[in-house]
């Protein structure tokens, strides 16, 4: 098999049988066991090729050491669950077993115990020097803590064997010793998220595919004509004045408004035409007032005379 293929044949089946195998439409019993066959339909369907149970077993020998088992058709991983899983019969420890820490995880355990946090058992390894090495991963500043695991053992706490290390259930702080903290950890960049070259690079310095705005924007600057080239402000057209769409109601009215010129000319106010205003009423004499049938003629216009009638 291409390397290429065998890692991500690898990280597909740990990522499928330790955390996610729902999202391989895969059904996993109580002790984290799955078919192999549909193990291997799940990942030809996932990576896209047709995979043979000789693929299967290649994936599950690389690496090193024993991190999953097969049986009679079945296969699991044999720790790193961060669901729970029936880890099997307890299994009595060696006399001490040991964690490499973060250095706040070391402070946390000499107050409360290890707990397994994210995983659902704490991962113990056989030697000092495994453990120093898991620590020099997690952070730079570490730990190694040796766990009294027989005495815990004795004590009740359930230890279960996975041949290149323990699983065990929360242990007191009374079984543990937390070493010194070290300084010599890996310190791992950080990375840009993609590849080749990272999102800005191969948007642009918009940030947005094809260059972005900004690289439009600059399009746009470079097809514009020279200054020189521009026409002269007495050759450029007139601008285009647009009669008003909203004229006023005939007689006026209170708040009618004035309808500003679309262009910065002098007002001229026009007269009004003669038959839009109504002639001054002519004052007469009271005289009594007969009630007599009278029409009204619906309109939508202002009445003749009143307030805000207009000039």
């Amino acid at each position: 098999m291409q390397q290429e293929l065998l890692e991500r044949l690898t990280r597909s089946l740990a990522y499928m049988l330790r955390h996610q195998p729902e999202e391989f439409d895969l059904e996993l019993d109580e002790e984290g066991f799955a078919d192999v066959e549909d193990v291997l339909d799940a990942l030809s369907d996932r990576l896209d090729v047709d995979l043979e149970e000789e693929d299967l077993m290649e994936a599950v020998a690389s690496g090193g050491g024993k991190r999953y088992q097969l049986d009679d058709g079945m296969v699991r991983a044999l720790y790193g669950h961060s669901f729970h899983v029936e880890a099997g019969e307890t299994t009595r420890p060696p006399e001490l077993l040991y964690l490499g820490v973060g250095s706040r995880d070391a402070e946390r355990a000499e107050d409360n115990g290890l707990r397994a946090g994210r995983r659902a058992y704490l991962h113990l390894a056989l030697s000092a020097d495994d453990a120093r090495e898991m620590g020099r991963r997690i952070a730079r500043d570490y730990a190694v803590i040796t766990v009294n695991a027989l005495d815990a053992w004795e004590a009740g706490c359930a230890f279960y064997d996975r041949g290149s290390l323990f699983l065990a259930d929360p242990i007191d702080r009374e079984y543990l010793e937390v070493g010194e903290i070290q300084h010599d950890g890996i310190v791992r960049e950080r990375s840009r998220r993609g590849r080749g070259g990272g999102r800005d690079e191969r948007r642009g310095s918009g940030g947005r595919r094809g260059g972005g705005r900004d690289s439009h924007r600059s399009q746009e600057r470079d097809e514009r004509p020279a200054r020189d080239e521009r026409p002269a402000r007495d050759e450029r057209p007139a601008r285009e004045v647009r009669p008003a769409t909203g004229a006023a109601p005939a007689g006026g009215g209170f708040g009618s408004g004035v309808l500003e010129p679309a262009v910065p000319e002098p007002v001229i106010l026009e007269p009004v035409a003669p038959e839009s205003v109504a002639p001054e009423p002519v004052a007469e004499e009271p005289s009594p007032v007969a009630i007599t049938e009278e029409k009204v003629v619906e309109t939508n216009d202002a009445p003749a005379t009143g307030f805000g009638a207009g000039l």
